[in-house]
């Protein structure tokens, strides 16, 4: 199963999101925002990453999204889940990610792109 760094400064949402992703199997490690976000990722890169994007404006979730693909290491997957996919649209980040959803996700949704 899949490592998964899980970014979202909603806590429900986080907590409900990493439950269902533990139950599942895969590995799960939680980030509340940027400075956590970014640690987390340094300490040990993950094979997947679920993010929002608004942490708590957009730009971090940009800035984040364009720190994740400078890592000459990580060759992740990264999932944007945001309530505002605007926010994203025709930016240079936009093509850096591998999915963009609109916020609600299904459960099942986020488990198949997983991988599980």
């Amino acid at each position: 199963m899949a490592r998964v760094l899980l970014i979202d400064d909603d806590r429900v949402q986080v907590e409900i999101r990493a439950l269902n992703f533990s139950i599942s199997g895969h590995q799960v490690r939680v980030a509340s925002g940027v400075e956590q976000a970014t640690r987390e990722f340094e300490t040990e890169e993950p094979d997947c990453i679920v993010m929002d994007l608004r942490l708590p404006a957009a730009s971090d979730g940009l800035n984040l999204i364009r720190m994740f693909r400078a890592s000459p290491t990580f060759t992740g997957r990264v999932f944007v889940l945001s309530g505002f996919p605007r926010d994203l649209q025709g930016t240079a980040e936009a093509a850096l990610v591998d999915a963009i959803l609109t916020k609600p996700v299904r459960t099942e949704a986020l488990l198949a792109l997983l991988g599980g």
